[in-house]
């Protein structure tokens, strides 16, 4: 993985085809976060530069990065590592992950970091490029040296796979953007087709996954049982003694 990988990437959702999908996963999430709930939301990674929260309804909205000249307003800013969030344990509601698990080496340390400062019952939203669609083919041309093509595309069965191992349910994932990885343009023929038969191969994928509560079972105490009564042979041994 190439080292100023994040940083490309950043500027490459500042291209035309960047600004394309990054309004198409706006619109994606404005589907999920309203519904959401709590009181405090925290994106990892800037893409978006906190677009990708407007839809929240949650009023404390945290975006965290690896610089500290990194600032996106009006949200509340924090500068730290991603497998070392400065947070409590169990103190987030929602945490959203756009692009961050496939430019990291071990995703696994993440989400594992995203489980331990979620509340029970608290929600984690990935965004990530599909390596099964026509972008993860053309990835395989360019070589992975340029953004957004640097960071592994990580499948969806393996992050799911890592969700279920940290205690989550996935609770939503699809797919979209069914257009070329080099066409600036909109090709709303493509779109169509793309959204009716290739549901499931869209250039990029989104997963909801909710933290399990852990529930402890109660044992029931084995109560010593009274001996019954036998009255028959009560009665029998009293005619014998008249």
């Amino acid at each position: 993985m190439v080292n100023n990988c994040p940083a490309q990437l950043n500027r490459w959702f500042q291209t035309a085809l960047g600004r394309r999908i990054l309004k198409e996963e706006a619109d994606a999430l404005q589907q999920i976060l309203p519904h959401l709930f709590g009181y405090h939301l925290l994106q990892i990674g800037t893409i978006g530069h906190g677009t990708l929260l407007e839809s929240s309804r949650i009023s404390h909205r945290c975006v965290l990065s690896l610089s500290a000249q990194t600032i996106c307003k009006p949200y509340s800013a924090v500068c730290a590592l991603p497998d070392a969030l400065p947070f409590a344990q169990d103190s987030i509601d929602v945490v959203l992950l756009p692009h961050l698990l496939e430019l990291e080496k071990n995703p696994l340390d993440i989400l594992r970091e995203v489980e331990r400062v979620l509340i029970p019952e608290a929600h984690v939203v990935i965004l990530g490029f599909n390596p099964l669609s026509l972008w993860g083919g053309w990835r395989y041309f360019t070589r992975g040296k340029t953004a957004p093509w640097c960071g592994e595309f990580l499948p969806i069965s393996r992050i799911k796979d890592c969700l279920a191992l940290l205690g989550f349910d996935l609770k939503k994932q699809q797919s979209f953007f069914f257009s070329l990885p080099f066409y600036k343009n909109e090709t709303t023929v493509l779109e169509k087709i793309g959204a009716r038969w290739m549901g499931h191969f869209g250039a990029v994928y989104l997963l909801v996954a909710k933290k399990r509560v852990a529930t402890i079972t109660p044992i029931k105490p084995k109560w010593r049982t009274q001996p019954a009564l036998v009255t028959e042979a009560v009665s029998t041994q009293r005619k014998l003694i008249k």
